[in-house]
């Protein structure tokens, strides 16, 4: 474990979110907000722990092995979150635990907001809040590699740490072209996406804000009744469209650049996901149809922007879900579950996974049918399949189990227990939603919002990051790893 080399890239990190709390702090000079102080205090924060960590950091010749691609990537998340914290703390917005559990869900791109009166806040915090949406979405360590030159080769690992799902891929040789590609086609959604809420009569700073959650498959919204205060259909149509593209796998659409639009309607998970959505969605249109006075138009317009929202793990809605039948909330747990692709902006177990389980099944099946047959499984992937899997279905177990731990400590704190599971499993799979007695994220109490924070950063993590770390000979210098 080489010490100076996770201080010096922790260093630069931090260097890299001061300068990125500039623009909220600039946007609040413009607007005459008092939060520039809160900001101007958020950044002498990470500028001190940017000179601390330079102080004892080092750049040396060596490669970055994997211990320190992990320690970099598990304590900038630590740290970010953090820092996303700081400018909630010093304006004195919230409680103490809620300005933190408002700073890691929005790093970690969960978007469950505790905040009771979102519109009253500064422009300038909601464009904070927004912002560390975006910044957690594509992976704060893919962004610092593709704008910070000196990580040169030493990204290598923490690039590779950084990938979510079973496989790991990048669409170009050079991993530093690649996070670059990525953050380009990040920007240019982006934009786009705010263009497009501006033609459909959004204002700037809703356009902005809300873009930059969607993209990222965040949640945070400029309102408390989310995407519904529009009651905008071409809208919700767009971010719909938008959400299900955050979803989907970053690494694919760099590929159908280079290849041709038809190679992301041929790639096994990003059909399986489209599939799902479009079941999942009818689904529940004709359950509300069937159970609610909602006509069929209207209970597919929610239907589909919910499954969508839910699906991606963005958390946006513009109804009331938690009032649907059973049966449709049933079926967004399941979405909530599963995720989007690998590789893309969203939480959950993901498609690819789900997709590798089913193919284990089908194959220990058929070797009990037919116990001299060998089967042979397939995958885009260049590592070895049977290590694939076994590395899948250990982090299913551990996504399963640790849910459930916090949906345990969650009814010792008083939630009823189904509430309380939906909120382990929203919590770990950074989707922002809830049931019940969970639905208010303010109203949970301190020992819950506390669980929430860490499953939320583990989920974030991917688990096995944070397992990891958790090991003291991971630490020691003279272990051998």
């Amino acid at each position: 474990m080489s010490y100076p080399i996770i201080f010096y890239m922790l260093s630069r990190l931090m260097f890299a979110m001061s300068l990125t709390l500039l623009i909220p702090m600039i946007a609040s000079i413009h607007w005459q907000e008092s939060s520039s102080l809160d900001f101007l205090a958020a950044i002498i924060c990470s500028l001190s722990l940017s000179v601390y960590f330079s102080n004892k950091g080092k750049i040396t010749n060596d490669d970055i092995s994997i211990r320190e691609g992990i320690a970099i990537t598990g304590l900038s998340w630590l740290f970010a979150s953090i820092i996303a914290s700081i400018p909630y703390i010093s304006g004195h917005y919230m409680p103490f635990i809620d300005c933190l559990f408002e700073g890691v869900s929005g790093i970690t791109g969960s978007g469950a907001s505790v905040v009771g009166d979102i519109p009253n806040l500064p422009a300038s915090i909601l464009l904070w809040r927004s912002l560390t949406h975006w910044l957690g979405g594509l992976g704060i360590i893919v962004i610092f590699i593709a704008l910070v030159p000196q990580t040169g080769i030493r990204g290598l690992k923490m690039f590779e740490v950084e990938t979510t799902g079973p496989t790991e891929s990048r669409p170009l040789p050079r991993f530093k072209a690649t996070a670059r590609a990525l953050l380009v086609v990040y920007i240019l959604l982006t934009f786009i996406l705010v263009a497009l809420l501006l033609i459909c009569d959004f204002n700037l700073t809703d356009a902005v804000n809300n873009a930059m959650s969607a993209i990222a498959t965040g949640g945070f919204a400029t309102h408390n009744d989310s995407i519904g205060h529009f009651n905008n259909l071409p809208a919700e149509i767009i971010i719909m469209i938008f959400m299900l593209i955050g979803g989907g796998n970053f690494s694919l659409y760099l590929i159908a650049w280079k290849r041709g639009y038809k190679k992301i309607f041929t790639e096994p998970e990003f059909v399986t996901y489209l599939v799902i959505f479009a079941v999942i969605s009818i689904a529940i249109t004709v359950n509300l149809a069937a159970t609610t006075d909602l006509n069929l138009f209207t209970a597919l317009r929610y239907a589909s922007f919910q499954t969508a929202a839910v699906i991606s793990t963005t958390g946006f809605s513009t109804t009331d879900f938690d009032s649907w039948p059973a049966f449709s909330k049933y079926c967004l747990l399941i979405v909530m579950l599963t995720g989007g692709c690998a590789g893309s902006t969203s939480g959950g177990i993901k498609i690819a996974r789900f997709i590798l389980l089913f193919k284990m099944i089908n194959r220990i099946v058929k070797e009990k049918l037919n116990p001299n047959h060998i089967v042979h499984l397939s995958y885009d992937t260049n590592e070895q399949l049977d290590v694939v899997i076994n590395r899948t279905s250990r982090f299913f177990f551990l996504y399963i189990f640790l849910a459930l731990m916090g949906a345990l400590i969650f009814t010792i704190d008083g939630l009823p227990i189904m509430d309380a599971i939906v909120l382990g499993i929203s919590a770990i799979g950074n989707a922002g939603i809830a049931y019940g007695a969970a639905n208010d994220f303010s109203q949970l109490n301190a020992l819950t919002k506390i669980v929430c924070c860490m499953l939320m950063v583990i989920g974030r993590l991917e688990i096995f990051l944070f397992l990891v770390m958790l090991k003291p000979s991971f630490w020691q210098k003279g272990a051998s790893w």
